[in-house]
């Protein structure tokens, strides 16, 4: 026998605080579980709200981007100065306006870049946290991407048109029309495909809870109502599993994760993402009351156009953009 036949593999052990991340993760399916079943065992209870659930989802998760600006210093063993912070808040801002005006300009290709953008962050979101979560590096992340990135992007565009199309019309008008039925279909035939095959693969890989975890991402999506399926995975999936990540990638938070303290660092996050978090939800309530005049036609808009729908979503979108950038940093440090 050779030195190198005898040579013993290691595991990988997870850095302290992989307990927040098993914890997090199952806030998620559990959501989605419960409102998958509600839609199938009390049919049309799930749509009453209307888009009240997507809105609440989406404020819930607002502090999961709110302390982006902090991540590069966390994630970078060189010291920050304060020029490199500003000119990363700059960078930000510049961004974040590039698109917005871009969303103004061109408002169909916007918004089919940004959901192409939407599901490579949700889904890299998603393999960067199991392989935090079980302390490994991401195994073909392509097909696994797109497994969890897709159903919340492609599934409500193509299985509920007559919800998602004036939605789609109002954030970006004659985008509905541009979506062909045939893209659609194909859009959904990858997605489907690519979880079936993650699926099988975490089945050979004896990680069950996973495949459980992602039937239920794909049927919550296939039968609950868009808005409520989107609002429930946002802050209790999406936005639950980024926020524990960054109490881990936070140095400051090291000593009590590794005891097993959660108070702390929830209070530490709290104090950092609470002035960012109040900033943008104040710019996006002066952009829905100075929309909202009197000359308004709701009745002439059609039903999702009771705020300005077009212009809140392009600076939503101006604000995911540079977001999107940043976790993307925070990714590629996962998978080394």
């Amino acid at each position: 026998m050779t030195p190198a036949s005898r040579q013993v593999v290691r595991p990988v052990h997870p850095p302290p605080g992989d307990w927040l991340l098993r914890r997090v993760g199952r806030s998620g399916p559990i959501a989605l579980a419960g409102l998958t079943c509600l839609a199938l065992l009390v049919p049309g209870v799930t749509a009453w709200a209307g888009t009240l659930p997507l809105l609440v989802g989406l404020l819930i998760g607002l502090p999961h981007g709110a302390v982006d600006h902090l991540v590069p210093a966390w994630i970078s063993a060189k010291a920050r100065p304060l020029r490199r912070t500003v000119g990363l808040l700059l960078a930000y801002l510049v961004t974040a306006a590039a698109t917005v005006a871009l969303f103004l300009w061109a408002p169909v290709p916007a918004l089919t870049g940004f959901l192409i953008l939407a599901v490579l962050h949700f889904g890299t979101g998603d393999v960067a946290y199991h392989a935090e979560r079980d302390g490994r590096p991401p195994v073909r992340p392509v097909l696994a991407v797109l497994a969890y990135g897709g159903p919340p992007v492609v599934l409500p565009i193509a299985l509920w048109p007559g919800t998602v199309d004036p939605l789609l019309d109002a954030v970006a008008p004659g985008a509905s029309a541009a979506f062909a039925p045939t893209g659609r279909l194909i859009a959904l035939s990858v997605v489907l495909l690519a979880a079936l095959v993650t699926g099988l693969r975490d089945l050979a890989a004896r990680r069950g809870g996973d495949v459980a975890t992602l039937g239920v991402l794909v049927a919550a999506f296939a039968v609950v109502p868009p808005p409520l399926a989107f609002g429930g995975y946002f802050a209790m999936w999406h936005s639950a599993r980024h926020v524990a990540r960054l109490l881990r990638a936070d140095p400051g938070n090291r000593h009590h994760l590794a005891a097993g303290r959660l108070g702390g660092p929830i209070r530490r996050f709290t104090r950092q993402a609470t002035l960012p978090t109040i900033a943008a939800f104040a710019g996006l309530l002066v952009l829905v009351c100075v929309d909202a005049s009197p000359t308004f036609s709701p009745a002439a808009a059609g039903p999702y156009q009771e705020a300005p729908l077009h212009l809140v979503f392009a600076v939503l979108a101006g604000l995911t953009v540079p977001h999107a950038a940043v976790v993307a940093r925070l990714d590629v440090r996962t998978a080394r």
